[in-house]
């Protein structure tokens, strides 16, 4: 009789300790990287990043306050993310003191911020019309990340008839901006999706 008492207890144990753990497929953590021209960003994900960037094609409206742009991409196979992207955009610092004056001052920071929210824009719009997403909607909130501005934009759509959500986080710097993007299936909020907030976006750094 005790050991067939026993036996579902213990299944439920290891069922609480598999919720606890976040398993059923999600794959731990591991700390990878991302070098731009004056940084390099570090964060945690489950997949590591390509050790090689992509030269890409500048903003045309911003062209003149940029000097390069780069991606590093990972569309990884698995349930847990379905796409990584970190974008660079390293700033042409002498062209926007020229425009707007000092880097720290009212002028130049209110441009930081305009380019910050356009270039964030753009890309939901790219991204939304290249994966053909649909239902899409958005909502963003300002958040402090390894002590800089940063924007947090959540995208929840349907990509081939699935929920997915996407992540892009914007960090602003007068040298260099950064922007990671992460999509994952919506049925994934309980694992990649809690810890995006909890551990992935908060311990994004940008180390010289």
């Amino acid at each position: 009789m005790m050991k067939k008492k026993m036996i579902p207890l213990l299944a439920v144990l290891f069922l609480s300790l598999l919720l606890s753990v976040g398993c059923f497929g999600d794959k731990p953590l591991q700390a990878t990287s991302a070098k731009g021209e004056v940084y390099t960003m570090e964060l945690e994900l489950p997949v590591s990043l390509g050790s090689q960037s992509k030269e890409i094609p500048l903003n045309p409206q911003l062209k003149e306050f940029l000097r390069k742009g780069q991606s590093y991409m990972e569309r990884p196979t698995g349930e847990d993310i379905h796409m990584v992207e970190v974008v660079v955009n390293t700033m042409n610092t002498e062209a926007i003191e020229k425009k707007y004056g000092a880097l720290a001052g009212e002028k130049a920071q209110k441009f930081y911020g305009d380019m910050g929210k356009a270039l964030t824009d753009s890309y939901v719009q790219s991204m939304s019309k290249a994966a053909k997403m649909t239902n899409v909607a958005t909502s963003s909130a300002e958040r402090t990340i390894d002590g800089r501005q940063a924007m947090v934009t959540t995208v929840n759509c349907k990509m081939r008839g699935e929920d997915e959500v996407m992540k892009v986080i914007y960090l602003y710097d007068n040298e260099e901006s950064w922007l990671v993007a992460i999509a994952y299936p919506k049925e994934k909020e309980d694992g990649i999706g809690k810890q995006l907030e909890e551990k992935i976006i908060p311990g994004i750094k940008l180390v010289r």
